[in-house]
Formats: C-alpha cells, structure tokens, sequence
C-alpha cells in the first residue's frame, strides 16, 4: 500500500527545485523557472492533458541551461467547458503581458505537448496576429480534438450540409503568424484520432514545420517517474531505444529554436561574439590580400620598366 502511495505521489504531486516559483499572473496559475544567468528569453511550456509539469524537467532544463525563463501551464482536462482550449491560448499573451517587463523580454516562444500542442497552435491562430509577439512554437504531436480547430473535414462539412458536430465549423488557419512554428508526429498515440493529429494540421497549414517522430509513443516528451497518469494510457513506441532517440532529438530542437533568440541578452551576445571575431578576421585577412596585391603591383611596374627601358638599346 506504501508504494502505491508513494507512486501516486511521484506521478501527481508536484516536488519544485529550489528556486521555483509558484503564483498566479493574470488569474491564471503558473510555475517559473529562472535560469542561473541573466534571463535572455520566455519560454510558456503547456503540458498535455493532466500531465503534471514536473514531468518535463528534461525540456525545462534544455531551455534554462539556454537562459530561458520557463512559465509552465497545466491544462487540465477534466472540465465541461468546449471553450477551455481557447481560454488557455487567451490567457498566454496576458500572462506574458504582466511578465515581460520583469524579464525584460519583448518576444515569447511556446513549447506545448498534445492538448498544449494544440493550444499553442490556437494562440498563434488567434491572438498574435496583430501584436507578433510569438517567436517560435514547437509544438509536440499535438491533438486536435475537443473540440476540433484546425482540421475539421471541410468537403465532408460541404456533402452533408454542415449536420454533424464539429465539422459545422470553418478551421482556423496559421497562415498569417509571423512565428517559426514546428510540429512534431508520431504514429503509437492510441487515443489520438488519424484525423486530428500533427501531419494533418500541417497538410491544412503548409507554411508550418513538420517533423516526423515515428515507432514512439505520445508521450515520449515526458520524464518518467509515477504509473498513475496519461503516460501510463498511452502507447509506448516501438523499442525504449527510439524513444531516447526521439526525446534527445526534441530536445535538441527545442534548444535550438530557443537559441535563436534575437532579443539583448548572453545567448545573443555570444553569438554576436563569433560573428564579430569572424568579421575582425576577415578584415584582417582582406588587409593582408590587399598588401601582396600593392606588392605584386610594385613589383609587376618595376618588371615593366625594367623591360621599356631595355627596349630603348635595342634600336
């Protein structure tokens, strides 16, 4: 009875690092993570359906150990309300709102799994066309259901006169964001409809990245730890060693995109240190090309006249 206790506990009760903070911004519950240096982006992490955020320490880590600030947001998906998807994405630019300042960040990113994929996805569609205040999205193998958003079945919509649930609805459409956005996909999400996941949110959105993840499970982006929550539901992969693959490879995009960040900062002033050893060499390198250019010249006009005057004898 113990270990199942101390399983419930490993999987739902959440157990913060020191440092971690715990408040509410914009009524809505967040928990922050700040880097050790000097903060030089806002990463919003959305988890999936009733996923504790402590089981993405590995992404939290990868993007403060890139001086990200982390706001982790839980979605909780037992509730009644069809609009609950979108109060979340409504809620992020207004949480960033009363944060920015704080941080001094102008831009935000949004790294979301499943649902949070999806809510994402909602906030860029939504509520950033008109401020462009999103930098990147990942958005890993998210789900398009409950309601449906972006891939409703519009010719289906179209044969049966709009009858049926969902697909009485127009998709939202990513095509006028301004932000890098990437899904991520993967085939063993035994709860994921065929009609609703990754690839056909990118099929109706071209503009966005699509990366395949394939033979892993949905949940592949998560810690392990804890029995007790939808990891436990889902399916697993193919093999244990594709899913450390495929974790690693989301995590290293996810540390590249967060990388990219063109805000002041270290991040971006080390990356404009390589650029300006790179311009001093090249300066460097041009002055040296131009001396033996003056030099070759020198030489080349005393060649020259050398050769005029040693024609002047021979008539």
């Amino acid at each position: 009875m113990e270990k199942i206790s101390n399983k419930i506990s490993e999987t739902f009760i959440p157990v913060d690092d020191e440092g971690v903070e715990r408040r509410d911004v914009a009524e809505q519950p967040v928990v922050i993570y700040r880097p050790k240096r000097k903060v030089v982006g806002m990463t919003f992490l959305v988890t999936a359906a009733n996923m504790p955020i402590s089981k993405y320490t590995s992404i939290i880590n990868a993007l403060t150990s890139v001086d990200h600030v982390v706001v982790g947001i839980y979605v909780n998906a037992i509730t009644l309300n069809r609009n609950a998807h979108r109060m979340k994405a409504e809620a992020i630019p207004h949480i960033f709102e009363q944060l920015k300042s704080e941080f001094r960040v102008n831009k935000y990113d949004i790294v979301g799994h499943s649902v949070g994929g999806k809510i994402a996805l909602v906030t860029a569609a939504l509520f950033d066309s008109e401020v462009n205040q999103i930098r990147s999205i990942v958005a890993l193998d998210p789900v398009d259901q409950h309601p449906v958003e972006f891939t409703n079945d519009l010719l289906k919509q179209a044969m049966l006169g709009g009858s049926n649930g969902d697909s009485k609805k127009s998709n939202l459409s990513l095509a006028s964001s301004k932000a890098d956005i990437t899904v991520t996909f993967t085939d063993c999400g035994g709860i994921v409809g065929k009609k609703h996941h990754a690839r056909e949110i990118q099929k109706k959105n071209p503009t966005i990245k699509l990366v395949l993840h394939r033979n892993a499970g949905h949940m592949v982006y998560c810690d392990d730890g804890g029995v007790l929550s939808w990891k436990s539901l889902m399916g697993k992969g193919q093999s244990a060693d594709r899913n450390d693959a495929v974790k690693a490879e989301a995590l290293h995009l996810i540390k590249e995109k967060a990388m990219k960040a063109s805000i002041t900062g270290s991040a971006s002033g080390k990356a404009s240190g390589v650029m300006a050893k790179a311009k001093k060499e090249w300066k460097s390198a041009k002055a040296d090309l131009k001396e033996l250019g003056d030099e070759a010249q020198k030489k080349g006009n005393a060649v020259a006249g050398a050769a005029k005057f040693t024609s002047m004898f021979k008539l």
